[in-house]
């Protein structure tokens, strides 16, 4: 290989480690229903990596009716499901929490607050399936409140515990072909999948 394109390489490598660090990760045994979550440490904080599977009762379904497709993407939550899904010692992600995690991964500060797509830092490009860090932001989809499945493996929307109003909840949305993440105000009755969070103030994550 010719130095300059050898260079060339070298540096792109060390870009790349400085944009997307090592992460420490670990298992969450779910015990109230035996699942087990891949979980990671961003900063501060264990988010786990893959969809909530645990029946939260009302407000909480599957694909198509489907428990197979609950068990391979996780189950579908409405806002007020959710607040109750996450297992013991985790909880539902708020506004601010996943503001924390897109400041972690690169965002521009100016942008957080912002609704719609945030490009900045590429967040939604590293937080997707094979984006480099882990996340694995399954495409799940949402349920419509007639109970409708749409965008199901397009688009991958997630719950944060913060109200906007009585009627509302602040959501995190992806797109197979955005490279930014959505910060969007959606219908409590909707269902969208969730993912929990944990403070780092223990040495185990579980």
């Amino acid at each position: 290989m010719k130095p300059m394109k050898f260079l060339f390489f070298f540096l792109i490598t060390v870009f790349s480690a400085q944009i997307l660090p090592a992460q420490d990760s670990d298992f969450l045994l779910d015990e109230r229903d035996g699942n087990i979550y891949l979980v990671v440490q961003f900063n501060d904080q264990w988010w786990m990596c893959q969809n909530l599977k645990f029946d939260a009762g009302e407000g909480s379904s599957c694909y198509e009716g489907d428990e197979t497709n609950c068990m391979l993407k996780g189950r579908w939550y409405s806002w007020e499901a959710a607040q109750r899904a996450c297992p013991e010692g985790y909880r539902l992600p708020g506004d601010e929490d996943w503001k924390a995690l897109e400041i972690f991964i690169g965002m521009d500060k100016a942008e957080l607050d912002k609704r719609y797509n945030r490009n900045s830092g590429t967040v939604g490009k590293f937080l997707k399936i094979d984006g480099g860090l882990g996340f694995d932001a399954d495409f799940a989809g949402i349920v419509n409140p007639i109970s409708d499945d749409a965008y199901f493996n397009t688009h991958a929307y997630f719950w944060t515990a913060t109200e906007h109003d009585e009627i509302n909840g602040w959501a995190r949305v992806m797109e197979k072909t955005k490279v930014g993440i959505d910060r969007q105000i959606i219908t409590k009755n909707y269902g969208l999948s969730v993912r929990c969070v944990k403070d780092a103030v223990a040495e185990s994550p579980d």
